[in-house]
């Protein structure tokens, strides 16, 4: 398998899920690794061959102040805090280690340096430079933009994939490059590969889910790449091994220079292979899969080529997805029309069964499968290959005895209920679903066994091997091709197909109820509304991949460096996402022009309401012309909180719209900031306001640079407003105003299900001075915390994978201690009664969100523990 841990076959590999990779108390000795004071940038700890690459003996180091190992500007900058976006500063990478590139430490030799914070210390990881590898490049956006435009012309997942690996072998020059895939049972596959002449293939060939422990997994959700330059090295120990501040062992899980488990080096010697990276490719916080590269020397990429790699491997994660839900959305617009087809048949026929299988469309072209039972009222009707009616009775008896589901999903049928075994050949798999409590109504799709060769790289089946110590264990040294005959398995169901089921169910059921009665006139509005969002969602997917690269593009052209760009894409996204949730509130109806011009000022408001003025009538906006309108505003607030009237405290912004025949008049006046200049040239915000406005809204936008206050007219004609209101209005959950306050020292439960939301969460929290309690993913954890942990304040997630948090929060509402949700669902809707006035953060949110609202939570409130003054 490519650059994993490999330990082969069905025995217990149980020892290399507990080897502890993140704490090896060793570095790989192409670079150095310092910890240091911070208090008195004293060198507490160090590893690598001090005396080669910097000319000092690493015991002379130990207890020395860094200035005698590093030029104090750069010490200064790798133990400085983050800078503010447009502010100097050195740049970061994507983990957020600070870096400087080319720093010459001796004469005539240059470094790559990357500084991090950890409760050991300041972590200095310092790599030279000139080693094997491709040639070095610097300017990592423009290597971002390049690799990111080369993806074009891919139209479905699979030529993006290889698309993907063409491309990281073209920048990085491995000999071969592959894109690795994960199975529901965690196996893997590769489904697309870029390689040079001379070098095996691993295309289509399949790894055991062994191959890769769980500690390894955890390691590639939190860090995007890893890269080891030479399988063949010999580790430089870390001296001391224990943290003179924590007493602990180092934890390296982000650095670049962490060794590697001894039996990975082998794994990757017995391939052949000197050198490897690996890219993570995850989506919705789970690893789908790996790009993969191998080398068959020593190859080492600058830090500036791996931070463009990482970006990118981010980037196509995202683009990725986007494919795979636009095919799922075609597929779901299919079922749609038959699924309304089958609503006129069960309003029309009496016999139900008959109906939903004799006309067509039916149920046979609703979920794609080789038969189809129906048994409702004691009816029985079938349509394609299915088992006999007594073995159908049989099936139907196991699932209602076994399954509390209503609807069951199988594609291994024959493991979990072995009478299916006779008739295997035509239902492998099964997707079940209970019409109603009646004991016999049920609706059953099958699938044929689809008889599957399996090719893997090495035979899965082949005993492990002790390794040289006790309890260890040897990598599988073959990796030729060997062939498994798979049986008794369908082709899965999709979650897509799934979701069909359910909404057939839902219409199901109805019938049931009411049989024969008319669709009224409020469920034919809610259907042409749900068309219109599904052709909507449908039309903004197809455009996803085109409106990320304008906007890393754009975002690109006015950043100064790698910090500001990550700082105004990851602003710009929200802006829109806060457009997309007032519209989602609606059901992509409209917008509220006040609500959206009050969400994109509500961070820049203090005690002072005159500070930012929002007047008008109520107008509701289209969608397209509220997602123009937010980024719009957005710029200008930016603006206004860098330069204009929100820059001083006695600055005020006002904005005011009025009718005026056929169009709207909106106006944007700052006052009270510095002397207003026009600038010498048009930067992105401008171009937003004024061509981006004009082009989506088919009105007019001009900005006026008044010496006292920026202004901005926005003509916005009377087509951009959605004449009705909603069907069933929600009200915006409430967020905390601005209130000066400071977290540190507070103890902080977060309870978050997604692992990258968490530790972006929990540093958040610590960057603030907070005590991170947990995280925490399950309920049952969570609520024991709740009962018994000393707590300030509690961030919770609404959905823990399905299960609602509010027992969590009737604990800690009992205990008197203040907690927010966070969700990205509609809070109006999903927020049970009690907690109406409880204050909801929503998806997606920033670190200063969760900085304002855990201050307003913790306002006039003393520390846990201490008493009320």
């Amino acid at each position: 398998m490519p650059d994993l841990h490999a330990l082969p076959g069905r025995p217990d590999t149980s020892t290399c899920d507990r080897e502890p990779i993140h704490v090896p108390a060793s570095i790989q000795p192409h670079g150095l690794l310092l910890v240091l004071d911070p208090d008195t940038l004293r060198v507490l700890q160090a590893a690598g061959d001090m005396q080669h690459l910097l000319g000092i003996p690493l015991d002379a180091a130990l207890g020395e102040e860094a200035g005698r190992l590093l030029p104090s500007e750069a010490i200064q900058a790798l133990c400085a805090p983050a800078p503010a976006p447009q502010e100097p500063g050195p740049p970061r990478l994507p983990t957020g280690a600070r870096l400087l590139s080319g720093v010459e430490l001796r004469p005539g030799h240059f470094f790559d340096l990357q500084g991090r914070d950890s409760p050991a210390g300041i972590i200095v990881e310092i790599e030279p430079r000139g080693v094997p590898g491709p040639v070095r490049q610097d300017d990592t956006l423009a290597l971002v933009q390049g690799m990111i435009a080369s993806l074009q012309g891919a139209a479905t997942a699979r030529q993006y994939c290889e698309a993907a690996a063409a491309t990281i072998r073209d920048m990085t020059g491995f000999d071969r490059v592959m894109v690795y895939r994960f199975e529901p049972d965690d196996t893997g596959c590769v489904v697309a590969e870029a390689r040079a002449e001379g070098i095996g293939s691993y295309l289509g060939l399949h790894f055991p889910a062994s191959d890769i422990p769980k500690q390894a997994r955890a390691l590639y959700l939190r860090n995007w790449m890893r890269l080891i330059p030479d399988a063949h090295y010999i580790p430089e120990p870390l001296m001391p091994a224990l943290s003179p501040r924590t007493g602990e062992a180092l934890d390296m899980s982000d650095c670049s220079l962490r060794a590697v488990s001894p039996i990975h080096l082998q794994y990757l010697r017995n391939m052949g292979v000197q050198a490897s990276m690996s890219l993570s490719i995850q989506q919705g916080g789970r690893l789908w899969g790996l790009i993969a590269c191998h080398h068959r020397t020593a190859w080492h990429l600058p830090v500036a080529l791996r931070a463009a790699c990482e970006i990118f491997a981010q980037m196509f994660s995202l683009q990725l997805e986007t494919l795979e839900q636009r095919e799922d959305h075609e597929d779901a617009l299919r079922m749609r029309r038959v699924h309304e087809h089958l609503e006129q048949v069960m309003a029309q026929e009496e016999e139900l069964g008959e109906g939903l299988i004799r006309q067509r469309p039916n149920l046979l072209d609703y979920l794609e499968a080789g038969g189809v039972a129906v048994m409702a009222s004691g009816r029985y009707a079938t349509a394609g290959q299915t088992p006999t009616r007594e073995q159908v009775n049989g099936l139907v008896e196991w699932l209602r005895g076994t399954v509390e589901e209503r609807i069951v999903a199988l594609d291994r049928l024959p493991e979990l209920y072995p009478p299916s075994r006779e008739f295997a050949d035509v239902a492998s798999g099964v997707l079940a679903l209970s019409v109603s409590r009646a004991p016999q109504d049920y609706i059953l799709w099958f699938r044929p066994e689809m008889v599957r060769t399996l090719h893997w790289a090495g035979n899965p089946d082949k005993p492990v091997e002790p390794g040289a110590g006790p309890g260890q264990l040897s990598p599988r040294a073959s990796f030729a091709t060997w062939t498994e005959t798979v049986h008794g398995r369908a082709r899965p169901w999709r979650a897509v197909e799934i979701e069909a089921a359910q909404a057939l169910q839902l219409s199901l059921l109805e019938v049931v109820l009411r049989r024969i009665e008319d669709a009224s006139e409020e469920r034919g509005r809610a259907r042409a509304q749900q068309d219109l969002l599904m052709a909507e969602l449908d039309h903004r997917v197809k455009n996803t991949l085109a409106n990320i690269q304008a906007l890393v593009r754009h975002t690109k052209s006015g950043a100064g460096n790698l910090e500001g760009f990550v700082h105004d894409f990851d602003r710009r996204i929200r802006a829109m996402a806060v457009a997309h949730s007032l519209l989602t509130s609606t059901r992509w109806e409209g917008a509220d022009l006040r609500a959206l011009a009050e969400e994109e000022l509500r961070p820049y408001r203090n005690a002072s309401e005159q500070r930012v003025i929002v007047a008008g009538p109520e107008v509701r906006l289209k969608p397209k012309a509220a997602l123009a309108l937010s980024l719009a505003l957005h710029e200008l607030a930016t603006n206004a909180a860098k330069y204009g009237g929100l820059s001083v405290p006695e600055g005020q912004v006002a904005v005011t719209w009025s009718m005026d025949g056929e169009r709207i008049i909106l106006h944007w006046v700052e006052s009270g900031g510095p002397p207003v200049q026009p600038p010498r040239r048009r930067g992105f915000g401008s171009t937003v306001v004024e061509r981006g406005l004009s082009y989506e809204l088919g009105g007019q936008a001009k900005l006026n640079f008044d010496p006292a206050g920026l202004r901005c007219a926005v003509t916005i004609p009377l087509k951009q407003l959605v004449e009705s209101a909603p069907a069933s209005p929600t009200a915006a959950p409430r967020r905390p105003e601005p209130a000066p306050g400071t977290i540190a020292g507070r103890r902080i439960l977060v309870v978050e299900d997604a692992a990258l939301v968490a530790m972006q969460v929990s540093r958040a929290l610590e960057d603030g001075g907070a005590v991170v309690v947990g995280p925490v993913a399950a309920l049952a954890q969570a609520i024991r915390l709740a009962v018994s942990a000393r707590i300030d304040a509690a961030l919770l997630d609404v959905d823990l994978d399905g299960e609602s948090v509010f027992p969590v929060a009737d604990v800690l509402a009992e205990r008197g201690i203040p907690f927010l949700f966070t969700t990205g669902f509609d809070a109006a809707t999903i927020v049970p009664e009690r907690f109406r006035g409880t204050t909801v953060l929503g998806k997606p949110y920033g670190t200063d969100d969760i900085h304002l609202c855990i201050v307003a939570l913790l306002r006039d409130r003393p520390p846990a523990g201490e008493p009320m003054g």
